[in-house]
């Protein structure tokens, strides 16, 4: 009887179980971009939802196929395949309440490779199962696989990477055939530890005054990112291409140049970020650096001249080479107004050009950005008039240091897109620019490697200089911002920590006064939350 055609469907239901019970797995790998690396640091921190849906599942399958095992006698067919349907139930059951448990900034999305993922974990499942059946053939024995549940999936990612591999290779090689039919587009990369995504969007609304251009989406800026901007949106009156390029490893951004192959490259700043996989920031400014080696002879290279490491990979270049921010450089500022809700100055270039600009951007580095694309859109024959006009159009981005005031009076600033030890700097100080009740909510930084817990106490030590109030986001990963704002001398009665961002807002909603000025300083994605 064991060995029938029913009985091999309840030994092998346990399998598809777990596939569905996996769903908060395969989110979490979709949100590591699908790398072992990213995910196993998730597991790490998510012991809870990384371990319980595969045990869960194992638990209600073997009590499924032990109770069933005993009244089988009764009535087989109808008993073992109800037995099969409530097993696989027990798995989407337990999925979907693992999901739902918590609130979901970005969502698992059912995309192609998830699919394929969630079919290999299928076979990799189905294969063990049948395996086991003959080295422990008791009743529920197959249920046994599901505590390993994250395991597997790990082994079903690395069977269905050839595939992925040859998908990707696909669009990448359509993407190239288009880039190489669209003759005289001029190719810009941008690349820098942050204020990549700010200074392309304010060069494509510059560039915009004299030429159609397109700039990759969002804050696009994989290889897959940038094959889905240029499959999707490049169109033949498009003059010029610009591609925000990101990396967290060694050699990304050499894979990002042999693909794009830019003719302009605007190198926005090194600093310390992404730490946990470049573990120096010597590795970090080789890899930006990478953007300017890629460059032809005859290529143009931009720098912003921080008196530091961008300065000294400018002096480093021998091809031809823009520098601005510094009095007599290609491009600066002079006579700066900064305001809550923008800023005036006066943009002097080399040759003498001086216009006074007005933008809605606010902050000193938003200057900054602005004289990168500024010295990078004169490079590309727009005068001056042009420039200024460019400047007053762009609009404020999303998430990067950005105020706006709602109707109750309070003023929101959000700086909560991948915040780190510079762009921190920049968001505390306007918000001390502010008068109010000055609150900050931040869950701290992450993959900041060895030095996180240091940069953390920095962090809290400069808050305390300028807010009246601290919500802190996980208890454990924000010690050292109390310990830092207790060092500081911070009253320590307006330090609270919570356990997620909907805790401090409830919270927030609850004492919220008309001069609130709020500072959303980082918005980690959900694999950060502290289980």
């Amino acid at each position: 009887m064991k060995s029938s055609f029913l009985w091999w469907l309840v030994w092998l239901a346990p399998a598809v179980a777990g596939v569905f019970a996996a769903r908060s797995l395969i989110h979490y790998f979709q949100l590591s971009s699908y790398q072992v690396g990213g995910y196993a640091h998730t597991l790490r921190r998510q012991i809870k939802v990384a371990w319980l849906p595969g045990l869960l599942t194992a638990v209600l399958c073997f009590g499924i196929t032990y109770a069933a095992d005993a009244v089988a006698y009764l009535a087989p067919v109808p008993i073992l395949l109800l037995a099969c349907v409530l097993m696989v139930l027990s798995g989407l059951g337990v999925g979907l309440a693992f999901c739902a448990k918590r609130k979901q900034r970005k969502p698992l999305h059912i995309t192609g490779r998830v699919i394929r993922l969630s079919i290999s974990l299928g076979v990799v499942l189905l294969l063990l199962a049948w395996g086991l059946h003959f080295v422990l053939p008791v009743v529920g024995g197959s249920a046994l696989l599901l505590p390993l549940l994250p395991v597997w999936l790990v082994l079903a990612a690395w069977l269905v990477w050839p595939v992925e591999k040859t998908i990707n290779n696909m669009f990448l090689r359509d993407a190239i055939r288009i880039l190489n039919a669209q003759t005289g587009l001029v190719r810009i990369g941008i690349t820098g530890s942050y204020g990549k995504t700010s200074v392309k969007f304010i060069l494509r609304t510059i560039l915009n005054e004299k030429y159609p251009v397109l700039a990759t989406r969002f804050s696009f800026n994989t290889p897959m990112g940038i094959t889905r901007s240029i499959r999707e949106d490049l169109r033949p009156e498009h003059r010029i291409f610009i591609a925000e390029m990101g990396a967290r490893h060694p050699k990304d951004i050499k894979e990002l140049c042999n693909f794009v192959k830019p003719e302009i490259g605007i190198l926005t700043a090194v600093g310390e970020v992404h730490l946990q996989t470049f573990r120096t920031i010597e590795r970090v400014r080789e890899t930006k650096y990478d953007l300017i080696r890629s460059l032809p002879r005859d290529g143009l290279a931009v720098f912003y001249d921080d008196g530091g490491i961008c300065r000294e990979l400018y002096e480093r270049t021998d091809r031809q080479k823009v520098l601005v921010g510094s009095i007599g450089s290609n491009a600066w500022a002079e006579d700066v107004e900064l305001h809550n809700d923008g800023s005036t100055f006066t943009l002097c270039l080399r040759h003498g050009d001086r216009a006074r600009c007005e933008t809605l951007l606010p902050g000193e580095h938003n200057i900054r950005n602005i004289l990168l694309a500024a010295a990078t859109a004169y490079e590309l024959g727009l005068n001056i008039g042009q420039i200024q006009r460019g400047i007053a159009a762009v609009q404020p981005v999303e998430s990067r240091i950005k105020p706006e005031k709602l109707a109750d009076g309070r003023v929101i600033i959000n700086n909560g897109f991948n915040a780190n030890p510079d762009s921190s700097k920049e968001s505390l100080a306007l918000l001390a620019a502010y008068p109010g009740r000055r609150i900050v909510v931040t869950p701290g930084y992450v993959e900041m490697g060895k030095q996180q817990d240091e940069f953390q106490f920095v962090l809290g030590e400069r808050i305390a200089k300028v807010a009246h109030m601290a919500l802190l986001i996980g208890p454990k990963r924000t010690k050292p911002i109390a310990d830092g704002l207790e060092q500081a001398g911070f009253d320590m009665d307006q330090c609270h920590v919570f356990a997620t961002l909907q805790e401090a807002n409830d919270y927030l909603a609850s004492i919220r006064q008309p001069e609130d000025v709020i500072l959303y300083e980082n918005d980690l994605p959900d694999q950060y939350t502290e289980a």
